[in-house]
C-alpha cells in the first residue's frame, strides 16, 4: 500500500471516492460531486489539515483526513473524514491506513484522535476493535430547524 499526503489538488480524485462509498450501504446518503467536491475543500482548506490517501497498485483504496486542534494539555487531532473504496472494505485497508495515519500524527506530536461517528456496530464498533472508547462525558447532539 502506497500513502501520499492529501493537497488541494486532489479534490476531483477524492470526491469520486467519497461519492462512492458514502452513496452505498450503510450510509446511503445522495452526495453529488459538486457537494462532496464542496465539503472536501471546506475540510482541506481549514487551519491544520492534514490527510493522507491511499492506493493498491494505482488505485485509490481509500482516505483519512481532519484537523489538528490545540487544546490546553497538547494538541489533539479531529479526524473529519476516513473512508475505504466500497469494493475493497473487509479486507484490512481500512487497519492499514488507520494504523499508517496514528504513526504519522504521532511524529507530528499529536497526543489524542477524536471523531464523530454513528451509533451501530459496524461504524462504533470498527473503532472499538482499534482502540477507540466511547466518552461517556461528551455526546453528539443535533437539531432540526427547519
Amino acid at each position: 500500500m502506497r500513502f501520499e499526503v492529501i493537497n488541494i489538488s486532489d479534490v476531483n480524485e477524492l470526491a469520486k471516492l467519497y461519492v462512492e462509498t458514502f452513496n452505498a450501504p450503510p450510509w446511503n446518503d445522495e452526495w453529488s460531486m459538486e457537494t462532496a467536491s464542496k465539503r472536501l475543500l471546506q475540510i482541506i482548506n481549514g487551519q491544520e489539515f492534514y490527510g493522507l490517501k491511499a492506493y493498491e497498485e494505482e488505485t485509490l483504496c481509500g482516505m483519512i483526513m481532519g484537523n489538528e486542534e490545540q487544546f490546553y494539555n497538547g494538541r489533539l487531532f479531529h479526524i473529519i473524514e476516513f473512508c475505504v473504496k466500497s469494493d475493497l472494505q473487509h479486507k484490512g485497508l481500512g487497519t492499514k491506513i488507520l494504523n499508517e495515519f496514528e504513526s504519522r500524527l504521532i511524529k507530528r506530536g499529536i497526543r489524542e484522535i477524536i471523531l464523530f461517528t454513528s451509533r451501530e456496530d459496524r461504524t462504533e464498533g470498527y473503532y472499538h476493535k482499534r482502540g477507540f472508547k466511547s466518552y461517556d462525558s461528551m455526546v453528539m447532539m443535533g437539531k432540526n430547524i427547519n
